[in-house]
């Protein structure tokens, strides 16, 4: 069965990477990002450019998609960002990008995965995020509390078959020689190299999302 899937911060390394992937199966896929010269390179079927900050303009992202494919089967939310501070402006700038950007997709796109067959929501998140311990940096802060709302999520889509998944990593792979990939992503600071999740195992991993029951992925913090 082929799918109708959103792809969100679809100019990024893990958005082409699994575009590409989806599109390989015979998915229809939604791009979304922000620069119209780059999503135009994206292998997708339907590109949209729209700042998903803005309230307003991705819940009219959501109404276009469903009206020009029918239904939603999934929203893969990839939109990234990394700073290694800890101020203030560092926190709103990873907040408004790795936050705002979820809860508008995500409610913006609710109705349609609630009511598909197997509606699927994945984020990737960062091995820096931790559950026995406060967050010590912006980055973690943000990445927590998108973390935090894909709880939220699983609690309201509780009985249905929909289900929303955290993928963590420690860095991508974006198999460029040398590289140790980007955060969920980078080695924070710039330090010490660390093993690196190869994009294509990302994007494959979200791409089986849908061979697996709704139950068994509900709320599940899958790490790569």
């Amino acid at each position: 069965m082929t799918r109708v899937v959103v792809v969100t911060g679809a100019t990024g390394v893990t958005g082409r990477a699994t575009a590409a992937a989806l599109s390989a199966r015979g998915d229809t896929v939604v791009a979304v990002g922000t620069d119209s010269d780059r999503l135009s390179t994206v292998d997708a079927a339907d590109r949209r450019v729209v700042d998903l900050t803005d309230r307003a303009a991705t819940e009219r992202l959501a109404a276009d998609v469903v009206a020009a494919h029918g239904r939603v089967d999934g929203l893969l939310h990839l939109v990234g960002g990394w700073r290694a501070g800890s101020s203030p402006a560092d926190l709103d700038w990873l907040t408004a990008r790795l936050v705002t950007t979820l809860v508008n997709a995500s409610e913006a796109f609710e109705t349609s995965l609630v009511a598909a067959a197997a509606g699927r929501l994945a984020i990737v998140s960062s091995t820096v995020v931790r559950r026995d311990a406060p967050p010590t940096t912006a980055y973690a802060t943000a990445k927590l509390a998108a973390e935090n709302w894909l709880h939220q999520l699983t609690a309201r889509w509780s009985g249905t078959e929909a289900a929303a998944v955290t993928f963590v990593v420690r860095s991508i792979d974006e198999g460029e020689p040398g590289g140790h990939g980007t955060p969920g992503g980078s080695t924070p600071g710039g330090s010490t190299p660390v093993a690196s999740t190869p994009v294509a195992t990302l994007a494959a991993a979200l791409v089986g999302l849908w061979d697996r029951p709704a139950a068994e992925l509900a709320g599940a913090r899958i790490q790569l």
